[in-house]
């Protein structure tokens, strides 16, 4: 019987060890409990309670010698629940909540890069004036602008002199247009002038603004503040009489000869030479223009008769017009 204990304790231990997973863990007095059940209440296996067995073959280490028909008693599988000893509960911490604005990577806003003007073509400094004079002139609003014109001349040649040069120096100062200040009321981008006619705003006056890079002789551009000061000074241009100069047409105006008619003087020849007319303009740091002040550089050679004498004469001078836009 003692060897029945061994052998049954020795059972029980190789079955908790390699039966952990599916059976509860026994003390040693339990074990000892069910060593003393075998040994009191010991009988055979039967076909019967067989499935309810889990055999465990046990080496033979001691070398003790156990009788070929001694029948090793198998521990029943017990039916009770496996008690598992619960783990200790993960705790996952909380995320904090918060109400401050989520913090966002510092957004670097690019800065207007400044035009380098020194470096401005003659091209580039057209386009600025165009742009600033289109949207100068499609303006709707209320509008007065201080108009000024003058013309200055001097008569550089004359034969025979006298009271028919003066003569040809008048009218040809009429001819040019009247110097004096007049202040215009634009709406819609038109007013009407002292003369009745109805203008746009600046010049020209009869024709949109148009002017190739080739009419350029000269332009530059710098800022002073916030504003913008252009310079363009013309390629000179030579008419006769009724011809129109193609730049200065269509960037300023022109002196009209096709219909010249003077009481007292008969012109038979007329040569005008544009010789490089200017505009000098200020732009505003929204794009409108503040003034500009126009000057057309002129030589006029004329051959006339009139009071029974013919003659010539050459008359320099310049036209001058100044606009003052009163935003």
């Amino acid at each position: 019987m003692n060897k029945i204990k061994i052998i049954s304790a020795l059972m029980c231990a190789v079955s908790i060890f390699f039966m952990s997973s599916c059976v509860r863990y026994s003390s040693f007095e339990e074990l000892a409990g069910i060593s003393n059940e075998i040994t009191t209440g010991y009988e055979y296996q039967t076909s019967e309670n067989i499935e309810n067995t889990t055999t465990v073959i046990i080496e033979n280490t001691t070398g003790a010698f156990i009788p070929e028909n001694t029948t090793v008693q198998t521990v029943p599988e017990t039916t009770e629940p496996v008690t598992t000893r619960p783990s200790a509960p993960q705790t996952t911490r909380p995320q904090e909540i918060t109400t401050a604005a989520p913090v966002n990577p510092e957004t670097t806003v690019p800065s207007v890069e400044e035009p380098d003007y020194a470096a401005f073509t003659k091209a580039e400094i057209l386009d600025t004036y165009t742009k600033a004079l289109n949207k100068t002139r499609g303006y709707t609003g209320a509008l007065s602008v201080i108009n000024t014109e003058a013309f200055d001349a001097e008569v550089k040649e004359a034969n025979p002199g006298g009271a028919l040069t003066e003569l040809l120096a008048d009218n040809i100062i009429k001819l040019v247009g009247s110097e004096g200040q007049q202040t215009l009321e634009f709406s819609n981008g038109k007013a009407v002038n002292k003369d009745g006619e109805t203008i746009p705003i600046l010049l020209p006056l009869k024709t949109s603004f148009s002017l190739p890079e080739e009419g350029l002789a000269s332009a530059s551009i710098s800022k002073k503040g916030d504003k913008l000061y252009i310079k363009m000074t013309l390629v000179p241009e030579t008419v006769t009489m009724g011809q129109v100069p193609k730049y200065n047409s269509s960037a300023i105006g022109y002196l009209d000869t096709s219909d010249m008619d003077f009481v007292i003087v008969k012109l038979s020849r007329v040569d005008i030479t544009y010789t490089g007319s200017v505009i000098d303009a200020v732009i505003r740091s929204d794009g409108y223009i503040e003034s500009v002040n126009y000057t057309i550089n002129m030589s006029t050679y004329a051959e006339l008769s009139g009071m029974g004498i013919t003659g010539y004469g050459t008359l320099e001078g310049a036209q001058t017009e100044k606009w003052e836009l009163q935003w």
